[in-house]
């Protein structure tokens, strides 16, 4: 099963072809999403005070895009920025995310319309009447196979007037950012049988629901096996499988706690105790029965693993939905021979 998992993981990562857009514009549209660099001044470009950019990705149904874990497969989307002298712009700052399943694969990322909003430092001196923003962004979309997308962006920006057209976008993108409240405290013990995660102070309203766990570091917890949680009280416990493919060993982490109907999740950090298992070691988990010496196949080779890779390729790029780029590749190959 992790092996199939693996494999997955590596064929649907593997892009079929990139699509390289022209730039110099706002808006770039492509068969899967259509994205537009946009910007929040309500008072204008103010020299000293805080200005919103951000990227909107409307994704057509069922295509997704990533959230900066993306979980079993995937990439996140880059935002790379060219500002005039004394801007300063930060991280992209990330809406809660969703579990995105794809067959024994889980990934976290969006859906339908996103916007990714990046605060940008005015320098104190900015006496400009037109701000110039380029970007660079790439963003990897995803439904059956997987296209990394990008493009070169440029927007001019009046910095004497309000600059509002997307209000409710980035009002929406802020009202589902992860909060951090000061009450909420987490502590966190490791073992052979996974992470075990314990928080109170969640809000009063997400007692006894449901709740998902997205932790912020790739690659160090299982994100599709069966998780075992449960309220005590006001505290809820989680204990998350962890990875068998892990080569960290992190003393802390950062985790985004979301409730069942909740459009924002809640940010947690927290100290990890105990000694973490060696790479490679971690035994199944509770509930997930190990196949017995009799009934157990005996393990795939280098060579035969790579072979059932190479039949997936195929069988991937076989797919109805590939015939369209086949011809891309070719002319992409003719290209490169030249």
């Amino acid at each position: 099963m992790r092996l199939l998992r693996a494999l997955l993981a590596a064929l649907l990562s593997t892009p079929l072809i990139a699509a390289a857009l022209p730039g110099g514009q706002a808006v770039i549209s492509t068969e899967q999403v259509r994205a537009e660099l946009v910007a929040h001044a309500p008072q204008g470009v103010l020299p000293g005070q805080p200005l919103w950019l951000g990227l909107v990705l409307e994704h057509q149904p069922h295509w997704h895009t990533y959230w900066k874990n993306p979980g079993d497969s995937g990439l996140p989307t880059t935002l790379a920025w060219t500002l005039p002298a004394g801007f300063k712009a930060g991280e992209i700052d990330w809406p809660t995310p969703s579990r995105l399943p794809i067959g024994p694969l889980m990934n976290h990322g969006y859906e339908g319309r996103l916007l990714l909003p990046v605060k940008v430092e005015v320098p104190a001196g900015y006496a400009g009447d037109t701000l110039s923003v380029k970007l660079r962004a790439d963003w990897l979309v995803c439904k059956d196979v997987c296209i990394p997308e990008g493009g070169d962006f440029a927007l001019d920006i009046p910095a004497r007037s309000a600059f509002a057209a997307h209000g409710a976008d980035f009002e929406a993108a802020f009202a589902a950012r992860p909060r951090t409240l000061a009450e909420t405290k987490a502590s966190a013990t490791i073992g052979h049988d996974g992470l075990a995660l314990e928080v109170a102070g969640l809000p009063a309203a997400w007692a006894g629901k449901a709740i998902e766990f997205f932790p912020e570091a790739p690659g160090v917890l299982d994100n599709a096996l069966p998780r075992q949680a449960a309220w005590d009280g006001a505290r809820w416990r989680v204990r998350v499988p962890l990875s068998d493919q892990r080569v960290d060993a992190p003393a802390r982490m950062d985790a985004v706690l979301v409730a069942a109907g909740a459009k924002a999740g809640v940010r947690v950090g927290f100290d990890i105790a105990g000694s973490w298992p060696a790479p490679g070691s971690t035994p199944a988990p509770a509930g997930v029965a190990a196949p017995s010496a009799a009934g157990s196949a005996a393990p795939l080779g280098l060579g035969l693993a790579l072979l059932f890779a190479l039949i997936g390729g195929a069988i991937l790029n076989l797919m109805p939905c590939v015939f369209p780029v086949l011809s891309l590749k070719v002319l992409g190959f003719a290209a490169h021979a030249d």
